[in-house]
């Protein structure tokens, strides 16, 4: 059974906590072990804040589903993107994909039709045993 979780946030750094918290409730209920539950805050907080570099106003629409042994965020920026934007702003290449790729087991972003998009899936350890 796929659980879902939804979360729309003003594009603000002092709101991303909100996002972060709701990352490491999902973890918990989806029994993560603590440091995956601090892997996933992390990557969230890079996720938010890569999608709000260069961005006024606006809000943030993510989804958390959990299925199984995995939680997937994803992430869209709601608002006008400025047309003077530069298509690298903002994207997941660089520095932040580099701290994504430490922390999650895959991530994309795209920017289509003036939407910007963004997602990041983290898979549960197997417990051995």
């Amino acid at each position: 059974m796929t659980d879902i979780v939804e979360l729309t946030i003003p594009v603000t750094a002092d709101l991303v906590v909100l996002a972060r918290l709701t990352a490491a409730t999902v973890a918990s209920r989806a029994d993560f072990d603590i440091e995956e539950i601090e892997d996933l805050r992390l990557a969230v907080d890079e996720l938010c804040i890569s999608m709000i570099h260069g961005v006024e106003g606006g809000r943030l629409g993510l989804q958390f589903s959990r299925d199984e042994d995995e939680i997937k965020v994803s992430c869209r920026y709601l608002g006008e993107l400025r047309t003077a934007l530069n298509p690298s702003e903002g994207s997941l290449d660089g520095l932040s994909g580099q701290i994504l790729d430490a922390l999650v087991d895959e991530h994309g972003d795209s920017t289509e039709d003036g939407e910007r998009r963004a997602w990041l899936l983290k898979r549960r350890a197997r417990q051995s045993g």
